[in-house]
């Protein structure tokens, strides 16, 4: 599955109808402060996870349906599925009420698209339990099922470090009222899962690159987090540095088996709390997992990272630059596939003002 595209109706920052088309990819988001890019990304991915619970809950549903007289075969999403999660689609709602949409589209058999959205949840009365024959004919082919709830997995990186406060966070986030939203407790959640038994050949290559950089690997003991560098020293979380721990974070979450082929990347400001020196190599990280079929969503204010992920993509490597910005109060976006062609590009843009006073200061306008 692939997010294909998405359409905001007056929610938050965005006024009017705002629509962006994505690439199957890596999708690189730039833009002001302001400009709705981490929105984007939160929104993006509370809808895709909220899909993929669905289906788990629609798989459970469906195993009364295993005998042999009750089993029921279909070869794509129907008609009547695809309608019921389209139900705030803009269509079906006032241009003025708030919405906003996400458009997936399920690449096993290339021609089922279909959308949801958040905060709403579009997808529950799809899956009522029910003895009509309209409910039955929602029962997608299990294949289908299991491959878009177990082998799919859909990641969100935060800016906000989280593992150095897994201590007992997740027992008060379900007892207690929390200052941590959906994304934060998901990753912590995701990095407490246990390492798989083999590595994958996908993740094998993009694993070492990491352990190249924070110079081991990432433990859970005891409900923490450590550091255990190659040479045996085990360092708390908390006592790392701050790049170490973003990348320690992914290398945690690849060695848990997730991010595999067809799965989704959702990452806020992947270039923060990190040496410049490491940005081409972080590069290489998102586009080798592009080569495995990972779709990549990354928010950015860093040119010097925006370039790199241009600079050395390949042939056959698809990114894409979104830049947005507002216009009378509006936010807008231009698309390509060059960095250095976005228009406007608030990246680049700062650097040449940079340019301009250090030409000016050298020419004495400034004494």
């Amino acid at each position: 599955m692939a997010v294909t595209g998405i359409e905001v109706n007056n929610y938050l920052m965005f006024k009017g109808k705002f629509t962006i088309n994505f690439g199957p990819g890596i999708n690189v988001i730039i833009g002001g402060n302001g400009t709705g890019k981490t929105t984007l990304l939160r929104h993006m991915f509370s809808s895709t996870s909220s899909y993929a619970f669905q289906l788990r809950k629609y798989a459970a549903s469906l195993e009364h349906l295993d005998s042999e007289n009750h089993s029921i075969r279909i070869t794509s999403i129907p008609d009547l599925f695809t309608r019921n999660i389209t139900k705030c689609n803009s269509e079906n709602r006032a241009a003025s009420q708030p919405s906003f949409n996400v458009e997936y589209l399920i690449t096993s058999n290339g021609i089922n698209a279909f959308k949801t959205c958040v905060p709403e949840d579009p997808i529950d009365e799809a899956f009522i339990a029910s003895d009509t024959e309209e409910n039955k004919q929602r029962a997608v082919l299990r294949e289908h099922v299991y491959r878009y709830t177990t082998l799919e997995d859909y990641v969100m990186i935060p800016d906000t470090e989280m593992l150095s406060h897994s201590k007992g966070l997740l027992a008060l986030h379900y007892q207690r009222v929390m200052p941590f939203d959906k994304t934060e407790i998901d990753i912590l959640a995701k990095a407490q899962l246990p390492i798989t038994r083999e590595i994958k050949p996908n993740a094998s290559k993009i694993l070492s690159l990491l352990r190249g950089i924070i110079g081991g690997e990432v433990v859970y003991e005891n409900d923490e987090f450590f550091m255990l560098r190659d040479n045996g020293l085990k360092i708390p979380y908390s006592l790392e540095a701050s790049g170490n721990k973003k990348l320690g974070l992914l290398w945690k979450i690849l060695r848990n088996g997730l991010l595999e082929s067809e799965s989704i990347l959702f990452w806020d400001e992947p270039e923060s709390s990190l040496n410049p020196e490491v940005f081409p190599t972080l590069a290489n990280i998102l586009l080798e997992l592009s080569r495995n079929s990972v779709q990549v969503f990354v928010a950015t204010h860093s040119e010097l990272f925006a370039s790199y992920l241009s600079v050395n993509r390949v042939k056959g490597d698809k990114v894409m630059f979104y830049s947005l910005y507002k216009d009378d109060d509006k936010i807008k976006v231009d698309t390509s596939d060059r960095f250095d062609l976005l228009d406007p590009n608030p990246l680049t843009d700062s650097s040449t003002n940079l340019y301009k006073a250090e030409l000016e200061k050298g020419l004495g306008g400034n004494g």
